[in-house]
């Protein structure tokens, strides 16, 4: 079994963009498959100093500075915008950087985001259909060339998209846990994505349920990837100090464990299914973090 890694990304967190692309060379450098950016306008009301940059723009610039290094969002939230335009952006990134998109894309949950940006903030439920629709109308403005779709929420009308993607299909990543969201996995996607560092039976129990839906939908569960989310601290890879999200959020406690150990806890999420993995790493030793892992705990893996 192939297993990739790649490295996420907390724009919320307070990161310039010299520090992000010090990460994605590092990536590259050392044989990360990707990076991944959370899609945030803020870590919180209160954070007015914080540094939130946003999720595409940075996609965009990281997909410029590098050449095989994938990226993609972790994940963009389906209603922050249009979702045509949104495939839109996604196909267009996919040209710039010559197939190396993912379209990650989740439900939407920070209700202060919504609220800050004048933003309706629906109910889970439709949520979770909107981002159905949503997924629906991707596909096919990717793919047909007149598209042309009337759903409950959102609908396209006579919609030409060009230039089309440059992979076929454009792989689409769905964030979350729950129950209709792995079955909007078998419906659409090709990766899921169980976060952040859930016990080792509910990623397997997970996992079982995406498998039931697969079947109802006639999708083929062997393509479809498993990436596990977690957070890691490596010893040989500390951070020199906190992140400025800190101050807001209480600052943040970290178990620096041995390469050893790191590779027994991967190896235990790849008994259960897992073939790949988004990592966030302290802030500031994410390049250290990468080489770390690479040299030590993946050879281990």
């Amino acid at each position: 079994m192939k297993i990739d890694y790649g490295v996420q990304i907390e724009p919320q967190f307070g990161y310039t963009y010299p520090e992000i692309k010090e990460a994605a060379l590092a990536a590259e450098k050392y044989g990360f498959e990707s990076l991944w950016a959370s899609d945030h306008f803020m870590i919180k009301p209160e954070a007015q100093d914080v540094n939130c940059l946003e999720a595409w723009m940075v996609l965009t610039a990281v997909a410029m500075d590098t050449e095989k290094l994938r990226v993609g969002a972790m994940v963009a939230c389906q209603n922050y915008r249009n979702p045509v335009l949104h495939a839109k952006m996604a196909a267009t990134l996919d040209n710039i950087s010559n197939g190396r998109v993912y379209f990650g894309v989740g439900a939407g949950w920070k209700e202060a985001e919504y609220n800050a940006y004048n933003m309706s903030f629906p109910p889970a439920w439709k949520r979770v259909k909107q981002l159905d629709e949503s997924l629906t109308i991707a596909r096919k403005i990717w793919t047909e060339p007149v598209a042309d779709y009337q759903g409950k929420y959102y609908s396209v009308n006579n919609c030409v998209s060009m230039p089309k993607p440059v992979q076929s299909p454009l792989p689409i990543c769905v964030g979350g846990m729950g129950n209709q969201l792995m079955k909007i996995t078998a419906k659409h996607g090709d990766m899921i994505n169980l976060a952040w560092n859930t016990s080792y039976e509910k990623f397997e129990e997970r996992l079982s349920v995406l498998k039931k839906f697969c079947v109802r939908y006639g999708k083929d569960y062997d393509s479809i990837r498993r990436s596990c989310g977690i957070y890691l601290a490596l010893q040989g890879a500390e951070a020199s100090a906190p992140g400025p999200w800190e101050k807001y959020s209480g600052e943040k406690k970290w178990d620096y464990i041995s390469p050893e150990a790191a590779a027994e806890l991967i190896r235990g999420y790849v008994d259960v299914g897992a073939d790949h993995f988004v990592i966030v790493f302290p802030y500031g030793a994410e390049a250290k973090s990468i080489e770390v892992l690479m040299k030590k705990v993946a050879p281990l893996v």
